[in-house]
């Protein structure tokens, strides 16, 4: 057992003294003392050093360290951190070697920033291991959300990403969340990208839901230009878990900016901030890459005007009033207002008779109400 429990420093100097002053043998006093006589010879030799008064421990630290990050790398490391403080170690050090070209691995970047006082520890959590899923190519699958803002934000923020490589393709603040400004903004996406296949949306606002035999104005809207509206199951938001995390990064990122007074004060902030998502910000999903090194146009163009709905000739068909309702064989059934002014097709297979709109199939006539 070492030194007694009443004093280090006292022990330390009544061993000394026993030694120099009153002759006891170096055993003798590392004996009594609890210690070996290495150590007892090294507070002797402290004690003839430095006096019986100065009897502290010496930093251990090393003298030098060839493999310490020269001041250069670390003065850069901290700029980035400077320009992009809600970033960690693993996407500041892939920038640093983009930008400057100096290669500095993830956790020496991490030590540095701790040494620093520049970042805190955070208790570690082991998660279990996810499933991912992703199209193979982009605009094979877009998921569209609104990220949620105080009532009192007089604009809604529409988000549309690609789900092949996470490319925001709309941050956009539009003045509403109905069916007609979210058209808008669409039109000029598809413009712009081009036609995805599909959209995934979850099932409130103006999108519809996996719930319905029918499809909302804005799903039939989406079917006319060839797209087919995908909705997650109700409840499990992780559905969509590619927007939703794209939404935790900009409230981390831009906090209390998201919400200004106007649209036109939050537009250039949107804009600067899908500018750095797109092309700055490494994804760890992405293997470290940014989401605009997975992006290319989608193949299908957008038309000029709408499509009209297209009908094989000979088909079986039924035109929605404005109720939303179908009249078949002296019954009335109610298919739903989205689809007002249009015909829907009716085909008979194995199950039943299936009706469908611009080649999407809708629901069997057997699963609609009867209206009376």
């Amino acid at each position: 057992m070492p030194f007694g429990s009443s004093s280090v420093m006292e022990n330390r100097r009544r061993l000394v003294c026993e030694i120099l002053s009153e002759g006891v043998s170096l055993s003798e006093a590392c004996r009594r003392a609890g210690v070996t006589r290495k150590t007892g010879l090294k507070w002797v030799n402290r004690a003839r050093e430095f006096g019986v008064e100065v009897m502290e421990e010496l930093s251990r630290a090393p003298k030098s360290c060839p493999k310490r990050t020269c001041l250069e790398t670390q003065n850069a490391l901290l700029a980035l951190k400077d320009r992009y403080p809600e970033w960690g170690a693993g996407k500041l050090t892939k920038i640093l070697q983009t930008e400057s070209g100096i290669c500095l691995p993830p956790r020496t970047g991490d030590e540095v920033l701790r040494r620093c006082g520049r970042t805190k520890k955070t208790p570690r959590v082991v998660l279990q291991p996810l499933e991912r899923f992703e199209r193979d190519e982009c605009g094979a699958l877009l998921q569209m959300d609104f990220k949620g803002l105080p009532q009192t934000v007089p604009y809604s923020v529409l988000s549309v990403l690609d789900d092949h490589g996470r490319y925001c393709l709309a941050f956009e603040a539009l003045k509403d969340k109905t069916g007609p400004s979210v058209k808008e903004a669409l039109w000029n996406l598809f413009g712009t990208h081009g036609l995805p296949d599909s959209i995934l949306s979850d099932n409130g606002d103006c999108w519809g839901s996996a719930t319905s035999k029918a499809p909302s104005k804005l799903e039939a809207w989406l079917m006319l230009l060839g797209i087919k509206p995908i909705h997650g199951r109700p409840g499990h938001p992780q559905t969509q878990g590619k927007v939703e995390r794209f939404h935790l990064t900009a409230k981390i990122e831009l906090g209390t900016q998201l919400c200004q007074s106007s649209i036109e004060e939050v537009r250039p902030i949107l804009k600067d901030f899908v500018q750095r998502y797109n092309w700055v910000r490494p994804h760890d999903a992405l293997g470290g890459k940014v989401p605009g090194s997975r992006y290319t146009p989608f193949p299908r163009k957008r038309p000029e005007k709408l499509p009209e709905h297209q009908i094989p000739p000979g088909s079986i068909t039924r035109r929605v009033d404005q109720d939303g309702l179908i009249y078949f064989k002296n019954v009335i059934y109610k298919l739903g207002k989205g689809l007002h002014g249009n015909s829907v097709v009716l085909k008979e297979d194995e199950f039943g008779i299936l009706t469908y709109f611009q080649g999407f199939p809708l629901a069997y006539i057997s699963e609609l109400k009867i209206y009376s």
